[in-house]
């Protein structure tokens, strides 16, 4: 009987340290500086800095990037307005993948990152709402 309350009290114990550990995931935007690197590049993608805007991609995500899409995704946030930041939306450990709002004057975007082991970017995409 005490064998299998204390079975009870490990179980309930696990959950909430693994709860705490994704609440503390979620509360700093993904960990590691991860929404600071979103920020910067959702900035750049504003600015139609090409630069900036690949400089936390993997060199897989560097090699599928294109100047005229680029363009086009500036053109759609300065439609919205002025930038306004980002707020943590979610996350997907099982993907290591961050969901972010990015707020303007006129709207929302959701901005979805895939980061990789090294803390690059595998992934980058915008949404519009």
């Amino acid at each position: 009987m005490v064998g299998a309350t204390f079975k009870k009290i490990a179980s309930a114990s696990a959950a909430l340290c693994a709860a705490l550990t994704l609440a503390a995931c979620a509360g700093n935007g993904g960990g590691g500086g991860a929404q600071a690197n979103v920020d910067a590049t959702t900035k750049a993608v504003y600015n139609d800095d090409s630069a900036g805007t690949t400089q936390y991609f993997d060199d897989a995500l560097r090699n599928q990037f294109s100047r005229s899409e680029l363009g086009i995704m500036s053109d759609q946030m300065h439609r919205l307005g002025d930038y306004h930041g980002l707020t943590f939306v979610g996350s997907d450990a099982s993907k290591n993948e961050y969901t972010y709002r990015a707020g303007f004057d006129k709207g929302a975007m959701n901005v979805t990152v895939r980061m990789d082991p090294d803390g690059k970017f595998s992934a980058y995409r915008v949404f519009p709402q």
